[in-house]
């Protein structure tokens, strides 16, 4: 027979699991993308998951898996980008989305702003610096606090997670843990839906301990023996030059602006406007 301590301890723990599972539908919302039902959608950096509302998917590192929790989903078109220059026209989407990304930038005002570009409206989200000196991530430069509707990046310096394994893995195996967490996402992620605008302030310079690699000819090669597909029709007509938001010029596996000059390849359909990938003649 169980002890009163323990039947009391069982009463706590399923009237505690009511309140987490009550409370998910209220969180799920704020903490997820609310795309519209039309108009162009494109999910940056989308990694291992990518919205299923997304009309276009955007990623730089498509041969190094470091800086994502799993493999790289392809499962829609795809542009090999850069959020701090992206290779699109002036309001060419309806919604953008960046998940987890935005962390990963060395400049988050100049990817802000490209964001704010491209896009009408989008979301946002980041871990905070509790989930930052909590989990841990090595590939993240920035501790990152909401002041108001403002974004504040923070440098990370010399701060870790001590235990971050530990929290990882508990996450992992726990799904009382997980169940928790996603009750009490407002301590952990920042999650920001605007329109028009939004605010970032960078208070310093930093640095990630560890990043991905990126390497221009592995990258073609991995697209080449990918399944994959690249922009067509209104998706290719939001194409521009990175670097000077020209018009792209198609030519025999290259994109060629018109007015800059720079070449950028294109692997099995997909355009890989990178910085790094640019030729001139």
């Amino acid at each position: 027979m169980a002890m009163p301590s323990q039947v009391k301890m069982g009463a706590r723990v399923l009237r505690e699991l009511g309140e987490y599972a009550r409370a998910l539908p209220a969180s799920d919302a704020r903490h997820r993308p609310s795309p519209p039902e039309s108009g162009l959608v494109v999910d940056v950096g989308s990694g291992q998951a990518p919205h299923p509302r997304a009309d276009l998917i955007v990623d730089k590192y498509v041969a190094d898996d470091f800086e994502r929790g799993s493999a790289l989903v392809i499962d829609k078109p795809l542009v090999v980008g850069d959020g701090h220059a992206l290779p699109f026209a002036d309001h060419a989407f309806s919604y953008i989305i960046t998940s987890h990304v935005l962390e990963h930038a060395t400049d988050p005002v100049v990817f802000a702003s490209e964001m704010q570009r491209v896009a009408e409206a989008g979301f946002i989200q980041v871990p905070g610096r509790r989930a930052e000196l909590t989990f841990g991530w090595p590939f993240h430069p920035w501790l990152i606090d909401r002041e108001g509707s403002a974004l504040v990046f923070c440098p990370r310096g010399e701060a870790k997670a001590p235990d971050g394994d530990y929290f990882h893995r508990a996450f992992t195996d726990s799904a009382v843990f997980a169940l928790w967490f996603a009750a009490h996402r407002d301590d952990w992620h920042h999650s920001v839906h605007w329109e028009r605008s939004f605010d970032v302030r960078v208070e310093g310079a930093s640095a990630a301990p560890q990043t991905a690699d990126l390497d221009v000819e592995l990258t073609l090669r991995t697209l080449n023996e990918m399944s994959v597909v690249g922009p067509t029709g209104a998706l290719r007509a939001t194409l521009r030059c990175p670097a000077d938001h020209g018009v792209l010029a198609d030519e025999p596996s290259a994109l060629h602006c018109e007015s800059c000059g720079r070449s950028y390849p294109v692997a099995n359909g997909v355009p890989v406007l990178l910085a790094e990938a640019a030729t001139t003649a």
